[in-house]
């Protein structure tokens, strides 16, 4: 069976031939040169976009790889920007040509409706698939747009504590969801994850090859980051696992606050291996994206919010776009 598909379906998470030309170092008149005119997109304001598709294809011709890659975000302490994250790296990834999959696994469900949905009481989510996967994907996903895809969630995901109450169950539950959407082509799978250790968090951390902590500047984000890095290796160790890469994001930086500039210089002294280099700047835009059940990426034009994720995802899944006489790393 197909995916849902959002009956509003757009192209939301689309470059304009601008954004993208900036990106990669070219000018706009060269990169519509080597695109295709009948596969470009009018969007708003007489501009031109690139699907995802396209933006694949010219990365690809100039020598950049797509990777798979898995991350996990969590977090013992709640908000610290961990939905907000997860949605924007997402749909950013997605732009990029990237085939993506959120998995909300947070029965409060804020990365389903922070993507616009509000699933049915009969649609499927984590709780009803876990068991048969290879049965019930794709038909349980969402497809938002090319390269975009959700797995909803709903309070019943609240009841995961006493469905996967066997540890074994815990060490492959997500694991063996995440195994058949590698299988079915996606290339990135970005895991939002409840702010609390229960079975959720636990299975994810089994299955992620990065775990993404999101922290603010207050103290109790200080402690939930201490906590996380604790309980992350120790369920590795529980489980005979090797620990995924440990990733900190700094996501409620605001330079005109002197505490938030006394965390990011601890952060850095800390821990410099695991920091995102580029914190996220605080911005009134993630309220307003919030509000509208799209993410910072849907709107045309520059901003902070923009360049500090699109920086974290380079980051994590690691992609370098020089001009195309010169050489490129890999996606």
């Amino acid at each position: 069976m197909a995916a849902n598909t959002n009956p509003a379906e757009n192209y939301d998470y689309i470059f304009s031939i601008s954004e993208f030309s900036q990106i990669i170092g070219v000018d706009d008149a060269s990169l519509r040169a080597e695109l295709s005119t009948d596969d470009l997109i009018r969007l708003p304001g007489n501009q031109w976009g690139v699907p995802p598709a396209e933006v694949r294809a010219y990365l690809t011709r100039h020598g950049v790889e797509y990777c798979f890659q898995n991350i996990a975000l969590i977090n013992l302490k709640g908000g610290v920007g961990k939905t907000t994250s997860a949605v924007s790296l997402a749909t950013r990834a997605a732009q990029y040509g990237c085939k993506t999959c959120v998995l909300d696994l947070d029965s409060q469900a804020s990365a389903t409706l922070a993507l616009g949905i509000e699933p049915d009481d009969d649609d499927p989510i984590f709780i009803d698939i876990w068991q048969r996967p290879a049965e019930m994907l794709p038909a349980a996903l969402w497809r938002l747009q090319d390269s975009l895809y959700l797995l909803p969630s709903s309070l019943e995901n609240g009841l995961l504590d006493v469905s996967l109450a066997n540890p074994m169950q815990q060490k492959k539950a997500v694991l063996g969801v995440c195994q058949v959407l590698r299988e079915q082509g996606f290339e990135l799978l970005v895991l939002d994850c409840p702010p609390s250790l229960g079975a959720a968090v636990i299975s994810a951390a089994c299955a992620a090859t990065t775990v993404l902590i999101p922290v603010g500047f207050d103290a109790f984000s200080q402690k939930g980051l201490r906590l996380t890095l604790q309980e992350v290796r120790a369920i590795c160790e529980t489980f005979g696992l090797s620990e995924p890469q440990l990733r900190i994001l700094f996501t409620q930086y605001d330079r005109r606050v002197k505490q938030a500039d006394v965390v990011l210089t601890h952060l850095q002294a800390t821990y410099a291996e695991q920091l995102v280099p580029v914190p996220i700047r605080t911005t009134t835009q993630f309220a307003k994206a919030s509000g509208s059940g799209k993410t910072i990426f849907a709107s045309s034009g520059r901003s902070s919010a923009k360049t500090d994720y699109d920086t974290c995802l380079r980051h994590l899944w690691p992609i370098s776009i020089n001009p195309p006489e010169t050489a490129v790393g890999s996606v």
